[in-house]
């Protein structure tokens, strides 16, 4: 067991699982975006490759996300979720144009934070996680004609983790997440959720 020095002392339990939320700013609704869901994807999936998670289930709905998850031994839950929100971040403002692709510059791509020192075995795939990222704010330009009508994105300060504590709340969280995006009344065809087949390479059985 381990505390985490922070406002809210987290308490992290080895081969635990949590079930993680957390919420954009005001609960902006930038998820409407499919683009913007696109791109947590591709998030979710470097930061799984990068911090060595496990991923059971996970949703987008407009204004906040669930992680169903096992961290690492290496990465507690909150060393994942910084990397998650943080990279998200980034990369949706440098999509809308607030961050430019700038090596030099704190907002700039993967150039300046993934790559050299502990990264340098993961070259391939920030490689193939640029040209994903480059290709959604050629999709957003296109879409939006240079005129952005977001604000500048950012997350809830921290967020929310519940601690699993056996199989009944394992199931009922993998439920909850599985029909969360009938509670929030998303479109029938809602497809950001890990029911959803097309993303079974990042789920763990």
């Amino acid at each position: 067991m381990k505390l985490h020095r922070n406002s809210q002392k987290r308490i992290y339990f080895k081969d635990a699982c949590y079930f993680v939320t957390s919420k954009t700013f005001d609960n902006y609704p930038y998820f409407r975006e499919p683009i913007f869901c696109d791109l947590f994807v591709e998030n979710l999936r470097l930061c799984k490759l990068v911090k060595g998670f496990l991923l059971f289930g996970w949703v987008v709905i407009y204004d906040h996300i669930h992680l169903l998850i096992q961290p690492s031994d290496k990465f507690d839950i909150s060393k994942v979720m910084q990397f998650l929100k943080r990279n998200f971040s980034r990369d949706i403002n440098c999509i809308m144009g607030f961050n430019k692709y700038d090596r030099h510059s704190e907002g700039g791509n993967h150039d300046s934070r993934l790559r050299g020192g502990a990264y340098d075995n993961l070259q391939p795939i920030i490689d193939e996680h640029d040209k994903k990222l480059k290709l959604l704010k050629f999709r957003f330009k296109i879409k939006y004609l240079n005129f952005n009508p977001y604000p500048k994105f950012q997350w809830q300060e921290s967020f929310h983790d519940h601690f699993i504590r056996n199989d009944w709340d394992f199931d009922d969280k993998m439920g909850y997440i599985a029909y969360n995006p009938d509670k929030h009344n998303l479109p029938s065809d809602w497809s950001y959720v890990y029911t959803n087949p097309k993303y079974d390479d990042l789920l763990d059985e």
